[in-house]
């Protein structure tokens, strides 16, 4: 059956210059090739879109800038594709082998699998936090994830992903959503009773190096999506507990790895950059909530 599924490639891009052509290049030598090549891009100041254009036969969108969300820039690619499976990828994250597309797409075998996502592995170059992160994030053994009621099994990665064209189509990618948006998708499939699949087969390095504010303002998009979507806040209690357990996270992965021991020094700021982020769009209440276990043992003292 996944002989006769076609596949639609879609790329989003912004100021993608350095790696566009690495990607595509990667994606065209496909032992499954691909039905076609669709790339959004939301005003690249760059030569991406010349990049792009030179490329025979790949499909280029142009969006506003002003426009532009996550999810908004998914559904202008998905409006167009014409394959059976929409393949997700950064422009930034390369295929590790002629067999990445393959990988993903014998999966849909399965009428009843909706999206599959792939293994992320750091970029040769990536900082040891972030190596750390992305090793301990993607692991080397295959889920299904089938419980809309698991949050582990809403996990989904637009940076690596196939999504069945139909699916798409009983719902689409949340526009209004800052970040995550591939989570409220797959979340939303797996309450129609369809399954998420990872595949650790399916691999692209795919990592950033950010600097101090980036890595800030990602962790703020991001936290801002998951309070729309869970209805909760960041108090400074849950923050403080990510960040120690983070920084020691780092430094036992810097010391057992032999890293740069220049990052014992740096982990803590780059940690608390992150945790700044996540802090920013909780209200003066929601910052000072005491966590569950600590309101419990307060209420049973005071009776």
């Amino acid at each position: 059956m996944m002989s006769s599924l076609t596949a639609s490639i879609l790329i989003r891009t912004k100021n993608e210059a350095p790696f566009i052509g690495k990607a595509l290049e990667l994606i065209s030598n496909q032992s499954f090739t691909p039905h076609e090549i669709i790339v959004v891009d939301s005003e690249s100041t760059d030569n991406t879109v010349e990049i792009v254009r030179s490329w025979q036969g790949v499909r280029l969108i142009e969006m506003p800038a002003r426009e532009f969300t996550f999810g908004r820039s998914l559904n202008l690619g998905f409006e167009i594709a014409t394959g059976d499976i929409v393949i997700s990828i950064s422009a930034h994250a390369f295929p590790s082998s002629e067999h990445w597309l393959k990988n993903l797409m014998q999966h849909f075998e399965n009428p009843q699998v909706a999206g599959v996502y792939g293994r992320q592995i750091p970029q040769a170059d990536a900082w040891p936090p972030v190596q750390r992160e992305y090793l301990s994030y993607y692991k080397d053994q295959p889920r299904i994830q089938t419980n809309p009621e698991e949050p582990s099994d809403r996990v989904f990665s637009n940076a690596n992903s196939a999504i069945r064209y139909s699916c798409w189509q009983q719902h689409h990618f949340d526009e209004m959503l800052t970040a995550v948006e591939d989570q409220e998708w797959a979340w939303s499939m797996l309450k129609l009773g369809y399954h998420i699949v990872y595949e650790p087969d399916a691999v692209v390095y795919h990592s950033h190096n950010e600097s101090l504010q980036k890595v800030m303002q990602r962790n703020y998009r991001e936290t801002i999506a998951l309070n729309t979507l869970y209805n909760r806040e960041v108090s400074i209690w849950r923050a403080l507990k990510v960040w120690f357990k983070s920084v020691q996270a780092d430094i036992r992965y810097i010391l057992q790895n032999q890293q740069d021991y220049r990052w014992l020094f740096r982990v803590p700021v780059y940690r608390a950059a992150a945790v700044y982020g996540c802090l920013k769009p909780s209200s003066w209440n929601g910052l000072w909530k005491l966590p569950t276990s600590l309101t419990n043992k307060h209420s049973e003292t005071m009776s």
